[in-house]
């Protein structure tokens, strides 16, 4: 059986909807967030409603949800040690089904009775196939969709798996007859949502930046990169993370090839800050997904977040990064692109 892959979704016992996060968990259990449970809301299936637990994906949302699980289900909390966290963990003995992206677009293409949302979707999937020619193998659609849970204004999620695929993808977006960017209504909607210390003209910069989130035939949509198992070069508790302390950077961001996987992380140099213990990050990683893809190499960027040292128990390295997307940080984290301080000569 495949592996859990970032992005794929379990379901309980409980009809409780968990998505899997990374690619690294503990022998006994996935690190995964709780996404839908049942309830009042426009998902459904069988009759049967469910209510997101998630909605946009603040730091707040998670923190809810692990306070939630703790109450009712304890076991789904696990605490790890290798981030020294409490973290939103599924016991694999109470996992009752495994939802898989590829899987699921695969029997898209082959059914003949979707609805109009999944015949949209394969639709735009073969449009992707044929302007970037990353074969259909290496995509997947993720959210309500994969659950069959979804209803007419839901959004599509898709995944690319692999690197390159990813940036192929895309590359060939803007060439694809109905795929539009964000428009004036949505990204004002995005900058009223928007949880992020910054003023409301730093925030419409920064929703014009959205560059994984677009518009298909009036559905938004998202493409989210998900590593190959042969990209996945780290098993769980070869590395270590431990927090140092928060910390406000300036930096040229030198390398974004990584940035569409989750977290998306930049390589950083010419770090300049006021925190001693924060002037040697070689890079920035978010696991907020607004900053999936933003950034180009050369951009140069300002951000506040936590300070961690990474250890590499496998080959002995340590480096330090600093991570956007934390309960230390909530709700004063940020990035946004600046203006070079020091012009080159």
């Amino acid at each position: 059986m495949r592996r859990f892959r970032d992005k794929d979704y379990v379901e309980t016992c409980e009809e409780w909807f968990f998505c899997v996060v990374g690619e690294s968990h503990p022998y006994d259990r996935l690190v995964a967030y709780l996404k839908y449970l049942p309830g009042d809301g426009p998902w459904s299936r069988h009759g049967k409603s469910f209510r997101r637990a998630i909605g946009i994906y603040s730091m707040q949302e998670l923190m809810d949800t692990i306070k939630f699980l703790k109450k009712n289900k304890p076991e789904y909390v696990f605490y790890d040690e290798t981030v020294g966290a409490e973290m939103s963990c599924v016991p694999l003995n109470r996992i009752s089904k495994h939802y898989r992206c590829d899987e699921r677009l695969r029997d898209i293409f082959e059914q003949h009775d979707l609805d109009d949302l999944e015949d949209k979707t394969k639709k735009l999937v073969k449009s992707i196939i044929d302007v970037s020619d990353v074969g259909a193998e290496n995509l997947g659609v993720t959210g309500s969709i994969l659950l069959k849970i979804h209803h007419k204004n839901s959004d599509i999620d898709l995944v690319v798996y692999g690197k390159e695929n990813f940036w192929r993808v895309m590359q060939s977006l803007d060439s694809i007859d109905g795929v539009e960017r964000l428009d004036g209504l949505r990204l004002a909607e995005w900058v009223k949502r928007a949880r992020y210390p910054l003023s409301m003209d730093e925030l419409s910069k920064l929703a014009k930046l959205l560059k994984n989130k677009r518009v298909y035939k009036g559905t938004p949509f998202s493409i989210h990169g998900v590593r190959l198992d042969d990209e996945v070069t780290r098993s769980y508790g070869e590395v270590v993370y431990r927090a140092i302390g928060l910390a406000k950077i300036r930096a040229t961001v030198t390398e974004a090839s990584e940035s569409c996987f989750m977290p998306a992380i930049y390589g950083l140099s010419d770090v300049e800050t006021k925190q001693e213990y924060a002037t040697d990050v070689e890079m920035l990683a978010c696991f907020d997904g607004t900053f999936t893809a933003m950034f180009d190499r050369g951009t140069h960027i300002e951000a506040f977040g936590k300070v961690e040292a990474v250890m590499d128990l496998k080959s002995g390295r340590s480096i330090k990064w600093l991570v956007i997307g934390t309960f230390e940080g909530m709700n004063k984290e940020y990035v946004i692109p600046i203006e070079e301080a020091h012009p080159p000569p």
